[in-house]
């Protein structure tokens, strides 16, 4: 029979393998009317102390006080009611930890949007595109602090949420924050979908930056933001068609 439940990603139940409360000292109406208020959502218990003992109740009554388990081991029931007293206490310091940590680091990025939103105007494209990068990166934050995330905050699609972060923070400026070089290093082969071949013919006869014959003549970076803000406009879509979805999986 062995093992009851498997490991939960995140709340790091090895963690949480340590002896089981003293409650020797409580009475049986105690014991029951304690095990009743930690059964409540959310729980009627107001200290860890009485939470550590309300796990020791619950498991206890689960394991030996029940007939459920009664064809079990000593050892099976000893490593099953370990687990579920490990599964309990992950939840309950999780959700403390969580609370505390989005009051400080969550909260504000939330405010931040909210106050963006109440604010701008919202015609112009750029404004919805900072609207968008305020929200995911509250949506960074959130999934950080999720039970399925690892010890680091990995939770297994971050690399492709950060991406599209990355990518707005070009956007919303319209590539004026893309440096000389990016411009200058830019690949300009399948992009006639998105830019058209006039823009790609002044990229590639433009002068270099420094160039520049007169004040009138864009040089080469100038159409290079252009194009390079239209292909990261391109990728941030083509990573949210094909991968948003796998955010919650």
């Amino acid at each position: 029979m062995g093992s009851i439940l498997k490991p939960v990603l995140g709340w790091h139940m090895e963690d949480y393998n340590y002896p089981l409360a003293d409650v020797s000292h409580l009475s049986d109406s105690e014991r029951k009317d304690l095990r009743m208020r930690g059964m409540h959502m959310p729980k009627q218990l107001y200290s860890d102390e009485e939470f550590e003992q309300w796990v020791t109740v619950y498991v206890l009554h689960m394991f030996y006080e029940t007939s459920k388990y009664d064809g079990w081991s000593e050892e099976e029931k000893q490593q099953s009611a370990m687990e579920v007293a490990a599964l309990k206490r992950a939840r309950w310091y999780h959700a403390k930890w969580f609370e505390a940590w989005k009051k400080e680091h969550l909260q504000p990025l939330v405010d931040d949007l909210v106050e963006e939103a109440r604010c701008c105007a919202q015609y112009s494209w750029q404004e919805l595109y900072s609207l968008e990068l305020k929200k995911l990166r509250c949506m960074r934050a959130y999934f950080f602090g999720l039970a399925g995330a690892d010890r680091d905050g990995n939770f297994g699609f971050n690399r492709w949420i950060d991406a599209c972060i990355r990518l707005l923070e070009y956007l919303e400026w319209d590539g004026s924050n893309i440096t000389d070089e990016q411009a200058l290093r830019m690949n300009t082969r399948n992009v006639d979908d998105i830019v058209s071949p006039d823009l790609v013919k002044l990229y590639e006869e433009a002068p270099l930056p420094g160039e520049r014959k007169d004040e009138y003549c864009f040089d080469k970076a100038f159409y290079g933001r252009q194009i390079y803000v239209r292909k990261m406009e391109r990728l941030y879509y083509h990573i949210r068609l094909n991968k948003m979805r796998e955010w919650w999986d």
